[in-house]
């Protein structure tokens, strides 16, 4: 039995969402990690680290699966996902979860302005990988309308 797999198509959209996320994922551990704990305690920070490297292996490995799912209606429910994800994630330092007082402070000056800027430049190639699969689907559409009124 012969079956018929659709080509994969990797769009520049779906390498640069993988790469950010990837980029996310290694920098809240390493490049812009929350406040160490101070002594036996830990702060509000730590947990919001937490759930930051949580969110960030959801969104790493919801990007790095959809470079290998072929079907574009498929694809477009995976970058709503991660777009919410986004978001989510957007809220979660300082909003969700509380940051230490002091604006010198690691989780203020570095982690919540980087997860801010990596979240907002996620968010627009999603977007626009959203817009390039209703794009693709729209065309899949007419290409088959246009078949089936040929036979």
């Amino acid at each position: 039995m012969l079956v018929n797999k659709p080509k994969l198509k990797i769009a520049v959209t779906e390498l640069l969402i993988a790469a950010v996320s990837i980029i996310f994922l290694i920098g809240i551990r390493v490049w812009f990690p929350v406040c160490e704990p101070s002594g036996e305690s830990y702060m509000s920070c730590h947990w919001a680290g937490e759930s930051l490297g949580a969110v960030s292996i959801v969104i790493a490995v919801l990007s790095v699966v959809h470079i290998f799912i072929p079907d574009a209606k498929i694809k477009t429910g995976m970058d709503i996902a991660a777009l919410g994800t986004a978001v989510y994630t957007f809220l979660i330092p300082g909003t969700i979860i509380s940051l230490c007082k002091m604006p010198e402070m690691s989780c203020r000056s570095n982690t919540a302005l980087w997860t801010t800027v990596i979240m907002i430049v996620f968010a627009v190639i999603t977007a626009a990988d959203i817009i390039l699969q209703l794009s693709c689907n729209s065309g899949e559409k007419h290409r088959r309308k246009k078949t089936e009124g040929q036979i």
